[in-house]
């Protein structure tokens, strides 16, 4: 993404502003992000073990020995991570912009098909990830960097502070159409403009922005059968159980027969091969079976007070890119834990949202706590004010 004719200036304006008094890690934010992450194991074994030892051999435990290795190298990666200067990742932002986006367009012509979408790049299925989680951090970035150092001014005219923005979207979009990922895009559009809204926009923007991407929506849904499948099967997915609307059906199931309480651990009912993902987009509804409502709202106080830790640091922070940069990562992290729980309680139609720190996916979750580290390294920098 271009800057611009000041590009210099700004790396140099950026290099000289670079805080040199450091602190330690902000504590809150670590221990929440390990609670989480233990709890997301637990819950993934207890989810995942039938449907592991049904699909992997008799290996029971398959999935949760992979999340796990992924999961402490991606702690030691979050703790080197926050040891690095947050304001590095400004200077070559541009690069790594432009290298995921061609990994984006590339993704539909070489990459791997699974359900019906090309959306994952790698060899097997091992060593796979989705570069679109990869452009959700390259728009952090970029548009944090870019917007910190847009005069303000400028940056609240439509023709030359919104409008580029709005461009770049809109390419993006391009690419998420092809791969058949409308969830992706809404995530991506969503945390663009709340870095763009923070970063001093003027609000109004945003009803003819929010209008074009309703309309643009509805244009999709349209053209696209598969997505008309999945709004029928969102309004009800008991009228076809048996084909487009049995994970959102079973999902319903497994969160009404946890009750308050919970069937107990290990007790759930519906991971026995009626989820058809338990390990992956629907683990909450397991666990949402075996620990009841007191165990759901446990992990929404969890994820609550992560989120809010993740926007105090933003709002503590010595420089308006810091403040940009942790706004990003913590609306993501918000938006995508949402974005799911949402979707397993049918507020939202079914799509490929994963429960972040909870689902199973290695290469996800090194990104999710490699983010994590960005946002530590920032609470080195803040201004206390608590």
């Amino acid at each position: 993404m271009a800057v611009g004719t000041h590009e210099r200036h700004y790396q140099q304006q950026a290099a000289a502003n670079v805080p040199r008094v450091k602190k330690g890690m902000d504590g809150p934010l670590l221990f929440m992000v390990l609670l989480l992450m233990a709890t997301g194991l637990l819950a993934l074994y207890t989810a995942s073990y039938v449907y592991s030892y049904y699909n992997n051999g008799g290996r029971s435990m398959f999935y949760l020995n992979r999340q796990a290795i992924f999961a402490g190298v991606g702690i030691f990666a979050m703790l080197v991570i926050s040891r690095i200067n947050y304001h590095i990742y400004g200077f070559f932002h541009k690069y790594f912009f432009i290298g995921v986006l061609i990994l984006m367009y590339l993704t539909p012509f070489i990459g791997q098909v699974r359900k019906g979408a090309r959306r994952w790049i790698g060899v097997g299925d091992l060593l796979t990830f989705q570069p679109s989680e990869l452009m959700k951090v390259a728009v952090i970035i970029s548009f944090a960097y870019v917007a910190a150092h847009m005069p303000i001014e400028e940056l609240r005219t439509f023709r030359r502070g919104v409008m580029p923005f709005l461009e770049v979207l809109a390419v993006i979009a391009g690419a998420m159409v092809l791969q058949k990922h409308l969830s992706g895009m809404v995530i991506i559009f969503a945390i663009g403009l709340i870095v763009l809204f923070v970063a001093g926009i003027k609000v109004w923007y945003f009803v003819p922005v929010g209008v074009g991407g309703f309309v643009a929506a509805v244009v999709y849904i349209l053209m696209n059968s598969y997505a008309q499948q999945r709004v029928a099967s969102w309004l009800d997915p008991f009228l076809d159980l048996r084909d487009t609307g049995w994970q959102a059906a079973m999902s319903h199931i497994a969160i009404g027969s946890g009750g308050v309480w919970g069937l107990g651990l290990g007790q759930g009912r519906q991971k026995h091969l009626y989820i058809p993902e338990p390990a992956n987009d629907f683990v909450f509804s397991a666990w949402c079976e075996e620990m009841g409502l007191i165990g759901a709202v446990l992990v929404l106080v969890m994820f609550a007070y992560l989120i809010y830790r993740g926007f105090y640091i933003a709002r503590c922070s010595r420089d308006k890119f810091g403040c940009l940069l942790a706004t990003g990562l913590s609306a993501k992290l918000a938006i995508q834990a949402l974005l799911n729980l949402f979707v397993v309680t049918g507020i939202f139609p079914v799509t490929g949202a994963a429960l972040p720190f909870f689902s199973y996916g290695g290469t996800a979750l090194l990104i999710q706590l490699a983010e994590m580290g960005i946002l530590l390294n920032i609470s080195r920098f803040t201004v206390d004010t608590e």
